[in-house]
């Protein structure tokens, strides 16, 4: 079971640590996404990723609390080498492709190359198709989604950052397949979180519609 309420808690009090990445084409939607999840806020207009930048939500799976970081990556190719870095302490991925954009369905094969190449095997991902309150653009049918999920045997879902649409079940259902599978790695350090820290800081004043 997962409870996903606002939980205040101290940094250190928590079970256990696990790192989320979000993989995908830059505008997917992806910083968008994670406001929503961690913060529950949208905007129209967000700091554009460079590099890595992460969020922290805490919440309750099977009377456990679990610190989860949520890792944002730009979808640029020039940050790519950056970005596989933190490939390898990751527990789980979630890949992301706007239903309105053919091009960034195309490329999910790519960023699953990616995480075959560096990420741990026992990793968990799921497939998510954003921005599934724009219908009326919409470019790559549900069942596209669902058989290219099928295809690599992860989970599938289509969301919404702009109305919170499966945000929650996505990341809480992944949080609890990571948690059940027992494989957890060593997760983020003090110095990643620093250099993310510095990374943030590099975003401000740079602004792109996710």
């Amino acid at each position: 079971m997962v409870e996903n309420d606002n939980i205040s808690i101290d940094e250190e009090n928590y079970d256990e640590k696990i790192k989320i990445m979000l993989l995908g084409d830059s505008s997917v939607g992806k910083t968008s996404i994670i406001k929503r999840y961690c913060k529950n806020q949208y905007s129209n207009s967000f700091i554009s990723t460079i590099g890595v930048d992460f969020e922290t939500k805490y919440i309750n799976i099977d009377g456990k609390i679990i610190n989860i970081q949520i890792w944002d990556t730009a979808g640029q190719e020039r940050y790519k080498i950056l970005a596989q870095s933190y490939y390898k302490n990751s527990d789980g991925f979630v890949i992301v492709y706007d239903i309105t954009s053919r091009i960034s369905y195309d490329n999910i094969h790519k960023w699953i190359e990616q995480i075959k190449e560096y990420a741990s095997e026992k990793i968990k991902n799921i497939i998510v198709a954003n921005k599934c309150d724009l219908e009326n653009k919409r470019q790559i049918s549900k069942e596209e989604g669902k058989e290219l999920a099928e295809k690599y045997n992860f989970k599938f879902y289509e969301t919404s950052a702009l109305n919170g649409k499966n945000i929650d079940k996505a990341f809480d259902n992944l949080a609890k397949m990571i948690i059940d599978s027992g494989n957890l790695s060593s997760s983020t350090t003090r110095s990643a979180s620093i250099l993310s820290k510095e990374s943030h800081k590099n975003n401000k004043g740079k602004k792109k519609c996710c």
